[in-house]
């Protein structure tokens, strides 16, 4: 069966370097897009509303949930992230290849229980890091504070049979191997 419209799920722990990875992707291959998710958590310094996340009041997500506009949505630390049906229909629509950075179980809902139908093929990659304590030291370089990071640490929602539903894993240890990893599994994907 030949597929015309491609998504491609990415995801991985927090500071495990999925939006660095995802960036090279974008720079290298213009056929690609990324669909930008929704959330109530604030902006950190550098983000920008519509191109990072659509920052967005808990009033307002509650609103697009109930309306049935999510493919998928979650809730974390007292935020809520979630993903557009009309962000994902747009960049198809548009003949370009979208890219999902989200978490597990949203993955779960793509990957495995295939939400967006047959006509779209789906494909994951897991981003992992090679122990703990590097997760920890990236997200404090990230400048998030000590106790979101104990919270994110302590809260590993990933159970490993999740795992399987990926068909490619990069570990993220050295930059520019992870990099090289990513452009190869896209030249793959594209064809």
């Amino acid at each position: 069966m030949l597929f015309n419209k491609k998504v491609v799920v990415i995801s991985g722990y927090s500071g495990v370097g999925k939006s660095t990875l995802i960036k090279h992707v974008l720079k290298n291959f213009n056929q690609t897009k990324l669909s930008v998710s929704c959330t109530t958590r604030t902006p950190r310094p550098g983000e920008y509303d519509g191109q990072d996340y659509y920052f967005i009041d808990k009033n307002k997500f509650k609103t697009l949930i109930a309306n049935n506009e999510f493919i998928e949505y979650t809730e974390c630390f007292g935020n809520y992230y979630g993903t557009l049906k009309s962000e994902i229909n747009q960049i198809l629509d548009n003949d370009l290849i979208c890219i999902l950075d989200i978490e597990f179980e949203g993955a779960y809902n793509v990957l495995v229980k295939n939400i967006l139908g047959n006509d779209i093929d789906c494909v994951g990659i897991l981003i992992e890091a090679p122990c703990r304590d590097d997760l920890k030291t990236r997200l404090i370089a990230r400048g998030e504070q000590l106790s979101a990071i104990d919270a994110r640490m302590s809260n590993k929602r990933f159970p490993e049979n999740f795992s399987k539903m990926y068909k490619y894993k990069i570990m993220n240890n050295i930059l520019k191997n992870a990099q090289r990893n990513i452009i190869n599994i896209f030249k793959e994907v594209i064809g």
